[in-house]
């Protein structure tokens, strides 16, 4: 087996090697330790406590920032304990103890300057890795994103794929930020594993489910050339099932992983899925220089009034997109298996949306 280091991130080349490591010494996370989720109060770390709660034993302890936020994470009987992760001390008291920490904290809002982007992604994953070697993890599962790859036009994009900037904040944090965990790793031996999640949808997902709906329900979601180009879903629960992996693998320390349904999917037929949801027959659709044109006016716009642009380039590139992500080494080393499939997947989240009054 060779293993190749380089700034960001640490490849394997031999993936029969690893799968070959018994499984009798996985063991990582057992029933009665305790585990801290930064970003609990938010999509991912939310179902991630649900789950962990219910299925697995553990105690889980929440970090959050709003106490009003995590009433749900009390009623599930999580630990809450308040802080911050750019706030190294109220870090390290809430790891005190833990045997497991997943980092699921990040700012995702479109709207933020290059210092408060860094100081959350980069600076804040810093102090996560601070307190993890304080506590003396036995795992430190760190929640990144396929956006590591820099919008590469490509298909089957796999973890040997170097990652790059894109040239906006999000992005180009969070590839600083997998280099603050993979150095952590290779100079001070914590046991991390990164979690590269595609497109997740499903219960509560604010990009990918709650946002199309209010703007098709608006009636101001448009495709993109007609929608032809791919959306590469993964199921919230499909997520959460590789993360509890990513914690429970000894093969899985010092690895990257991919996180996809499969086969990237048209988004056409994605937000086609929610458009019927909403008794809408079909959605407007506009050329990509007019989709471009728009969100510069709606860009300059912002600026203006002070407010985020409610379209971007950004997201056209996003919609504009002809790639896709490989799961095999998730398959191979983890076991992982995407156990929802797309149909259900999407029956799942209308079921959640009618229940909780976001649609008719």
């Amino acid at each position: 087996m060779s293993v190749i280091f380089d700034d960001n991130a640490v490849i394997v080349d031999d993936l029969d090697e690893i799968e070959s490591i018994s499984a009798a010494e996985d063991v990582q996370m057992q029933q009665g330790d305790t585990v801290l989720i930064t970003g609990a109060t938010g999509f991912i770390g939310g179902r991630l406590a649900q789950r962990l709660v219910s299925e697995e034993g553990v105690q889980v302890r929440a970090l959050v920032r709003n106490l009003e936020k995590a009433r749900p994470l009390l009623d599930l009987g999580c630990e809450v304990v308040q802080g911050d992760i750019t706030d190294l001390a109220s870090l390290q008291r809430a790891a005190q103890g833990c045997q497991v920490i997943f980092h699921a904290a990040a700012w995702v809002n479109e709207r933020g300057s290059h210092a408060e982007v860094w100081a959350v992604n980069v600076d804040g994953t810093q102090n996560v890795v601070d307190a993890a070697l304080a506590a003396g993890v036995q795992r430190l599962v760190h929640v990144s994103s396929c956006a590591v790859y820099g919008s590469q036009q490509v298909f089957g994009i796999d973890e040997t794929t170097p990652v790059r900037g894109a040239g906006n904040f999000y992005t180009d944090s969070k590839v600083d930020a997998e280099a603050v965990v993979m150095h952590a790793y290779q100079t001070q031996g914590l046991p991390v594993v990164v979690a590269r999640p595609a497109q997740v949808y499903g219960l509560g997902s604010p990009q990918f489910t709650l946002r199309p709906i209010e703007m098709i329900r608006k009636g101001t979601l448009m495709l993109i050339d007609g929608g032809r180009h791919f959306c590469k879903p993964i199921y919230i629960d499909n997520l959460v099932d590789g993360l509890i992996l990513c914690a429970q693998s000894e093969a899985a320390i010092g690895e990257a992983f991919n996180f996809s349904d499969g086969d990237p999917l048209p988004w056409r037929d994605f937000f086609g899925a929610y458009a019927a949801m909403l008794g809408k027959p079909r959605l407007p659709a506009v050329p990509y220089p007019v989709a471009w044109l728009a969100a510069v006016f709606f860009e300059i716009r912002g600026k203006l009034r002070g407010k985020p642009a409610s379209l971007n380039r950004r997201v056209i590139r996003t919609l504009r997109s002809d790639n896709s992500f490989s799961n095999r080494k998730a398959r191979t080393v983890l076991g992982w298996e995407p156990r929802i499939d797309w149909h259900e997947g999407m029956r799942q989240t209308e079921a959640w949306l009618r229940a909780n009054g976001q649609l008719p």
